[in-house]
């Protein structure tokens, strides 16, 4: 610290984290400590002895200047902080970036003389942390100030503008930098009624704006703006939201309406039977105009509204007629009609849209304003109504909203009918296999020529499985497949199907796969997952036809924050990335957005369904985790599958070895309504050694429940008509605690999740299953422990 002391203290003051700058009676620098060396790089010997402003020439120190002048002429302090005030000095952190920081003023008495203390605090992290939360918190609302029609200014607690949206430079015609720090009032016209309102404003008082006032652009001319006003808090600091809405339009009516009502006004008060040029042009509008005293009677009514009200209602209104009288005989609209003059008749002014039936029953629709009619000393003396018949309008709103229901139900039938014909053309090759496999195996049983029986059994066996596996892609599509989610090892997943995947592949194409060793365990399903990526497989050695190379490679990502990937938003966490790259002929862009839809294929008619890429889509979304594609023509296609981080160690592989072990006789109770389904699994339920009673229906398994028959497992379908057998679940865990139940299921929206579906003691297979696995499902569930205490 160099100052007229040396010593001990000017060793404090150097090792003090803040800027120290003391000033003399003369403005000179008298004293400036190592912080603010570090800072700015002039040392204290070249900084003593000269002033701020001729330290730093090239900065804005107006404000500085002031603060100075308050503290030697005045003895105040103050502060400047950074959000008004910016890179106030040319300072540098020490990492060289520009220091944001906040500057306080302070007065001094010494014994020698007069002086002043300037402290200067490094807030660059501490804005730059604020900086990002007040960017997540106000994303959103950003969004809608951004893009809001009028203008919106947010004040601080002194008036002076700290943010604008487009619309207020728009509107008011001034950049961004010359609104911010300028107080509000200086851009109005007149600012005494704001000077009025500000501190009730401030204190949080209930504001009853909006406020007519005319504000200044910067051109020079006037916008007349309604005001509307409220406060809030942000962190112990207090803010205004101003919203400026300009009505120079709506004024210029408003004027004329006040011109009209000068007349009225005239009229009333005088008598004068005489219409002047103003009361011709309101008796010869198309607007319908009714004045009434604050007793209901009709002051003065035009004749359009005449003829509108006599259409109407039959009776024809003049000047002293009891406008509640002459409704007498429709009482609905008499109290409508009582009810808004009552409140046009306490001073208030609001519009309505309003429906009314003619003599012919046809249903009207009417705007109707209304306003109040003072005389020279402000007090309510009538009130007057404008109304607009608004019904072709209104009726052609409609229409529009018809319009629009139909083009959507247009577009939702050719969907369907885009889905139908796609299921129906695979669905009716699978069938055909199906049945003509069955028809030809019969034929060979019923000739005894028994040789080739098994080539048919595997054919249908096939298009059985491939059918299967097409239900499987429109449910995954749908989002409404049930996941088996476990923790597993994408990476001794991918190498357990590698040599499925080259044999795929063909000669032509490499496959190069890159495992990252010491990736994270995944959750997700790994029979979706092996499908997902033989699908990838096939549909990039499609795009390779004269060769290529397939690469496959793993890598573990952490999102700090959300990420923006069209109209997708991946969500910030830990991903498990498999990458699936080949060197195919690549997308256009407008290709490439469209491949996750259903159906969508490039490939020619017969040689893919477009189901292959909508299925990944939609088994990503379902295991929380995402899908994007990078693909350019000539240079070949990327997929990239986002996969949510396992916390848990993930199970080993089933052994080959393990063989279904055989029943004990234990007794299970098969609840199942297609008679053919139940005949198979009772089948393999006798041939594995259990004991079988069936039911068809969820009343007749319940009576078997409550009877004294033993059952120590129960299979049930979760499609049952009547009770479902999620519901039938519930009910024999009431009466039989311990009872382990399997559930069957094709298509169930209940278990499109296992571990929000089951609970403990509970196991699930998916329709259609090969029976040595629902032999494996029955094993395994017999053999947990249901904890005494479950309940569903």
């Amino acid at each position: 610290m160099k100052s007229p002391k040396d010593g001990f203290q000017a060793e404090v003051l150097d090792a003090i984290d803040i800027g120290l700058i003391v000033l003399d009676e003369k403005r000179a620098i008298v004293g400036w400590n190592a912080w603010i060396t570090s800072a700015t790089r002039i040392g204290a010997d070249a900084a003593c002895g000269h002033t701020i402003d001729r330290l730093f020439p090239e900065s804005s120190l107006r404000r500085l200047a002031v603060a100075l002048d308050d503290a030697f002429e005045a003895g105040t302090s103050s502060l400047l902080t950074h959000s008004l005030n910016p890179y106030l000095l040319p300072l540098r952190t020490r990492a060289g970036r520009p220091m944001v920081h906040d500057v306080s003023v302070r007065p001094l008495a010494t014994t020698r003389g007069q002086r002043c203390i300037i402290q200067i605090v490094d807030v660059t992290l501490a804005t730059e942390r604020e900086r990002i939360l007040r960017a997540r918190q106000n994303a959103r609302y950003g969004a809608v100030v951004d893009n809001a029609p009028d203008a919106i200014l947010t004040l601080n607690s002194l008036g002076i503008i700290e943010l604008a949206n487009p619309a207020a430079h728009r509107e008011l015609g001034y950049a961004h930098s010359e609104l911010l720090g300028t107080p509000l009032r200086e851009i109005l016209e007149e600012a005494t009624i704001w000077d009025q309102v500000w501190p009730s404003i401030l204190a949080g008082d209930l504001f009853h704006g909006p406020l007519s006032l005319a504000a200044l652009r910067k051109n020079g001319s006037i916008a007349h703006i309604e005001l509307s006003a409220s406060r809030w808090l942000s962190e112990a600091r207090t803010y205004v939201t101003v919203i400026l809405r300009d009505v120079s339009d709506r004024r210029a009516v408003e004027a004329e309406l006040r011109s009209l009502n000068e007349t009225l006004e005239e009229r009333v008060i005088n008598a004068i039977a005489e219409r002047n040029l103003l009361a011709d042009i309101v008796e010869t509008t198309d607007a319908f105009i009714q004045v009434l005293d604050l007793e209901c009677r009709v002051l003065a009514v035009n004749k359009a509204s005449s003829d509108d009200f006599e259409n109407l209602y039959g009776v024809r209104p003049k000047a002293g007629d009891d406008m509640l009288e002459l409704l007498a005989d429709h009482p609905l609209e008499r109290e409508n009609v009582k009810g808004f003059w009552a409140r046009a008749l306490t001073g208030e002014t609001f519009s309505v849209i309003h429906d009314f039936d003619d003599a012919s029953g046809n249903r009207r629709h009417y705007e109707l304003k209304f306003n109040s009619l003072r005389d020279e000393a402000g007090q309510l003396i009538a009130a007057f109504q404008f109304g607009y018949n608004v019904t072709e309008k209104v009726l052609h709103q409609e229409q529009l909203a018809r319009t629009e229901e139909a083009l959507r139900q247009s577009q939702k039938m050719e969907a369907i009918g885009q889905l139908t014909g796609g299921i129906a053309h695979d669905f009716n090759n699978l069938l055909m296999g199906i049945s003509g496999s069955i028809e030809l195996l019969r034929r060979r049983i019923n000739t005894g020529k028994y040789d080739e029986t098994q080539r048919f059994m595997d054919a249908a066996a096939t298009s059985a499985s491939r059918a299967a596996a097409l239900t499987h892609r429109l449910l995954a599509f749908a989002r409404r497949q049930p996941l088996d989610i476990q923790s597993i090892d994408v990476n001794q997943l991918i190498s357990g199907v590698e040599d499925l995947l080259r044999r795929s592949l063909g000669e032509q194409i490499v496959l190069k796969i890159d495992l990252r060793p010491d990736l994270w365990p995944t959750l997700t399903d790994a029979n979706q997952l092996e499908n997902a990526l033989l699908n990838l497989a096939i549909n990039a050695r499609d795009a390779m036809v004269e060769g290529g190379v397939l690469s496959i490679t793993t890598q573990n990502e952490f999102l700090p924050r959300s990420m923006k990937y069209g109209e997708e938003e991946i969500e910030a966490g830990s991903y498990t990335i498999i990458r699936v790259s080949d060197t195919g002929t690549g997308m256009a862009p407008e290709v490439a957005a469209k491949v996750f839809e259903p159906f969508f294929t490039t490939k020619p008619i017969g040689q893919g369904t477009g189901l292959g890429l909508s299925m990944i889509y939609g088994f990503a979304k379902q295991s929380h985790g995402y899908v994007r594609i990078e693909s350019a023509v000539g240079e070949g296609t990327t997929v990239l599958i986002y996969l949510p981080r396992s916390e848990e160690v993930p199970k080993g592989a089933a052994s080959d070895a393990d063989e279904v072990s055989a029943g004990a006789g234990q007794s299970v109770l098969l609840v199942e309504d297609d008679s053919s389904v139940r005949l198979l699994i009772k089948e393999v339920l006798n041939e594995l050694g259990y004991s079988c009673v069936e039911a068809c229906d969820g009343e007749t398994a319940m009576a078997v429940l409550e009877s004294n028959i033993s059952v120590d497992l129960m299979i049930t379908d979760v499609g049952l008509p009547g009770m479902n057998g999620r519901r039938l679940a519930e009910m024999a865990r009431g009466c039989r605690p311990q009872l382990k139940i399997l559930f069957v299921t094709g298509y169930a929206k209940e278990a499109a999740h296992t571990e929000q579906f089951l609970q403990p003691g509970m196991g699930l297979v998916t329709k259609p299953f090969v029976l040595d696995v629902l032999a494996m499902k029955i094993r395994d569930i017999l053999m947990k422990r249901h904890p005494a205490n479950s309940r569903p």
